[in-house]
Parts: structure tokens; sequence; C-alpha cells
């Protein structure tokens, strides 16, 4: 087993007991969610622990949550990316539901966790321009970290994923050179990746691919990461520091933006994430997961769709109660201040 990061260590154990959870007795309404697999984890614990009604998730990849919720086939959706395109025919409320920092992982023989990246030589990885651990670029930067003196193979997520839209808009905005808010990483690199690259469907395959072959790269959410054997990497944010994707410093990054207000049901609470910000000691990759819900038309009159309440008392009980106690624990982040108060806001909508 790689040394995990101080941080990250206790939290393994913990993870796992909470994913594996008996379920409690729930009763009243079913309704069902599809979505973001970098929120699963979380999901996973939740829809175990809520009792008001019978709330069941199941990890598919953003875009394919959005797709499923705008067909009428689940109840509510979740996605880490906003729709761009492809809107559902019917009036829908986008709520944010928690956050947290995108890891980059690898299984570089021989290197434990820590290793420091920039966006520059993330860029160049999934680009094909940086080929090898031993390259110069990565060595000028981890000087004490003796690198193998082999190919990196390179994972990544497959078309639809929300992670990839943010990881695309990171890289636009700190590099230069992708296609901003693209679900497709090859597409958003040019047409172009690193030859040999293979893509996943969900981050749990991802992270199993780089835990199960020597000298892989990939990202995929905190929560899978500090479960799996493999070595976390440092990002280099703005401010100039190197900084391990750990809950609270990703909570320094998201809090520290501003949501949307004054737009559309669709839009308001919603992050403009601006991914060169300078916040002292955040890891700058951090990201919101958001749930799709059916608006209520007839707001504020309350509604009597015994599904569509459901759903929202569900979303009540993610922001509220199950991230903000189980967050810091399974890699994850809640909501606080303005962020918080937009997504109860918009919460009340769903009807």
């Amino acid at each position: 087993m790689r040394n995990k990061l101080s941080t990250l260590v206790a939290a393994a154990a913990v993870v796992a007991g909470l994913l594996v959870s008996t379920p409690a007795q729930a009763a009243g309404v079913s309704i069902a969610g599809k979505g973001s697999s970098f929120a699963n984890n979380m999901m996973q614990a939740c829809t175990s622990a809520y009792t008001t009604n019978t709330a069941t998730y199941t990890s598919t990849g953003s875009g394919t949550g959005r797709s499923e919720f705008a067909a009428g086939n689940v109840q509510w959706a979740a996605s880490d990316a906003v729709y761009t395109s492809g809107f559902p025919s019917s009036s829908y409320v986008t709520v944010p539901l928690m956050g947290g920092p995108v890891a980059f992982a690898y299984s570089a023989v021989g290197v434990g966790d820590g290793l420091q990246l920039t966006p520059q030589i993330v860029s160049d990885i999934f680009k094909g321009n940086i080929t090898r651990w031993d390259d110069a670029a990565i060595k000028a930067i981890n000087t004490k970290i003796k690198l193998p003196k082999k190919a990196i193979k390179v994972a990544y997520r497959a078309s639809g994923s929300g992670t990839t839209a943010n990881l695309t808009n990171y890289l636009s905005q700190t590099v230069g050179g992708w296609v901003a808010n693209n679900n497709n990483l090859q597409t958003s690199a040019g047409g172009t990746l690193a030859a040999g690259a293979t893509s996943f469907a969900t981050s749990a395959l991802l992270s199993a691919y780089i835990e199960d072959n020597a000298n892989a790269f990939g990202y995929f959410d905190l929560s899978d990461a500090i479960t799996a054997d493999v070595g976390i990497a440092k990002l280099k944010n703005a401010a100039g520091t190197f900084v391990a994707p750990t809950a609270s410093a990703a909570a320094k990054f998201i809090n520290a933006q501003t949501p949307v207000t004054g737009g559309t049901d669709a839009t308001n609470g919603t992050l403009n994430i601006d991914f060169n910000k300078v916040v002292p000691g955040a890891y700058q990759l951090s990201i919101v997961t958001y749930g799709l819900a059916p608006r209520n038309a007839a707001y504020p009159t309350k509604s009597t769709n015994a599904s569509k309440l459901a759903v929202q008392d569900w979303f009540n009980y993610l922001v509220k109660t199950c991230v903000p106690s189980k967050a810091a624990t399974l890699g994850y982040v809640p909501l606080g201040g303005a962020l918080k108060t937009s997504a109860l806001n918009q919460i009340k909508t769903i009807g």
C-alpha cells in the first residue's frame, strides 16, 4: 500500500465502512436518480441513511444522468456540469448539492503521494507532449523523487463526464489550447490525446485501472482516490503553492467563488468557476455537483405532487443534513455561505 497523505489515511477506513453500511428503513415515495460518478460515494451513503422516502441512485456519469432526467426516466439527477444544450422539455431547477476536489492519481512505480504537478504538465501529459515519468519538466519540480524511466499510461473519462467538463474548463483557463466545458477530452484537446490513452465510463472504473496498472495516470474524485492503492498528486495553485486535494483545501476554493443570481431556475445557484482565482491554501481544481429537479410552475403555491415533493425533501436532506455530516470523511465539501443560501432557495421552487 502506498503511503497516503496524512489527512487521507484516517479517512479511508471510515469511508469503506460508510459505503457498505446497511440501508436504513425507508418509507413513503420512491424517487430514482442517476448521474455523476464523481458524487456516487456520497450519494450511496446518503440514500442508505435517508428514511423519509426511498431514494435510489445509479452512477452513470453526468451526461447520462442529464439525458435520463430530460427524458423523464428518473425523478432527479446529479451532474457536475450544468446544461449547455439539450435542455429538458419541462421546466427544471438546478441545485448545488456538494463540492469536492478532482484528484490527479497515478501508479508511477516507486513514487508515493505528493508528486508535484502544474497545470501545464497535466495538459502536456494528456496531449501526449509529456510521455514519460522522468520527463525533464516533471523532474525539475520533483528533485527529491526518483522517477521511473517508464512511459505514462494515460487514463481518462469517456465522453459525457461532468468531471471532464470541469477539467477542460480548468485547463482552458489556466493553460489555454483546450475547449472549455467540453465533456469529451479528446475533442477539447483538438482531436489528439496521448498515444494509447484509455477511456472509462465512471470514476470507479478509472480508479481501478490506475490501481491495477503500473505507471498509469488519470483523474477522479477524492473519495475514490483515498480508498484506492494509488498515488495522489499535489497541484500548483494560482497562489504558487503545491496543494494536496483535501476537503478543506477544496472548501477554501469553492467558498471563494460567487454563485449566479438573477438568472433562470436553470442557472441560479450555479458557479462560473474562476480557476485562476488566487486563494491561498486552496486546491485549484475543485468543483460542484448539482442536482436537477422538476420546477414548481405555480411557486410560491405549494405543489401537491407527492413524487416532486419527495425530491424536494431529499435535496433538503442532502444539503442540510447528510452532506454536512459525512462530507469530510468521504472526501467532499458541504455547501457554505452564499452557495448554501442559494441552494436552499432553489430547493423551495421544486415541485
